[in-house]
């Protein structure tokens, strides 16, 4: 897979020069999770883009004659050149006829040098079906390695996704099981009527099965109480109940809120001073939100 021109597959796989192979597959693996599209489902694209890169910087790197270009970098060759021609228009006719021979004569031997076991050098068609070989059999190897390492990012993303769904479902289960507790706190002026534990339970049983009722905790003027409804009951709404309006008025909060934030039916019962009754969805969620 050719690398884009102008890419850099070091700042694409955030490694060095000098990285070993080792690095190399672990930085590869580390962006193939990173931009996997189970992951990125909401950014499909651009994780489909750099998915190809990370892919196109692991085949560059993972080739070494590739990667030994690419580090010598464009201005050393350029110099390198420079170089060169500078030398050969210095040198005499003489000179630069020997220093052309002796090239020609490395090249022919570096292309065509005799087998160590005596046998006779391979000509230029079967270096070359060597060299497709060689080149083939490289590039099977790292695909070979780069499926393995998809195939454990792809592993590791499913043994994620199963654990977080797992979480999540034990996480609602617990707290469907939470039970939801109001705090309810009024004053009593001397000589006035007081709630009995009877009242409180005839006042909240609008919003849902009540299983406890704490003792009142009185201070002088103020009294306290707790009301605990059923586990999963959605009693939202009970933090805004006020009271029978012939009696002290009533204010709530949540120690232990409900789970279920889906507005419950009307109750059947008649009022007994809550202004909830009639009330929509949004206009529950608005006085909510508006700070009671």
């Amino acid at each position: 897979m050719p690398l884009k021109p102008g890419a850099n597959p070091y700042k694409i796989l955030d490694l060095q020069k000098g990285c070993t192979e080792k690095e190399i597959q672990k930085a590869y693996r580390a962006q193939c999770l990173k931009w996997h599209p189970d992951k990125n489902l909401d950014n499909k694209e651009e994780a489909e883009r750099k998915f190809i890169e990370a892919k196109e910087a692991f085949d560059f790197l993972y080739d070494k004659e590739k990667r030994a270009e690419y580090d010598k970098g464009e201005e050393k060759i350029r110099v390198a050149q420079e170089n060169y021609s500078k030398r050969m228009a210095e040198a005499d006719g003489v000179r630069r006829k020997l220093i052309e021979e002796l090239e020609k004569r490395e090249s022919e031997f570096n292309g065509g040098k005799r087998p160590a076991d005596g046998s006779a050098p391979m000509t230029a068609a079967q270096q070359a079906k060597k060299k497709k070989t060689e080149q083939r059999n490289f590039k099977e190897e790292i695909e070979a390695i780069r499926r393995q390492l998809e195939k454990e990012v792809n592993e590791e993303v499913r043994q994620k996704n199963t654990l977080m769904k797992t979480e999540r479902e034990k996480h609602q289960k617990n707290r469907e099981k939470a039970t939801p507790q109001l705090l309810v706190k009024w004053k009593v002026a001397q000589g006035a009527q007081d709630y009995s534990e009877e009242d409180i339970r005839k006042i909240f049983l609008n919003f849902g099965p009540i299983s406890n009722i704490s003792s009142v905790i009185s201070k002088k003027e103020r009294r306290k109480r707790v009301v605990e409804f059923e586990a999963g009951t959605n009693a939202w709404g009970a933090e805004l109940e006020t009271g029978d309006s012939s009696m002290p008025e009533l204010t709530c909060e949540w120690i232990q809120p409900p789970v279920d934030t889906v507005k419950k039916p009307e109750p059947s019962k008649p009022s007994t001073g809550n202004n909830l009754e009639h009330m929509s969805l949004e206009d529950l969620e608005a006085q909510i939100m508006g700070g009671f």
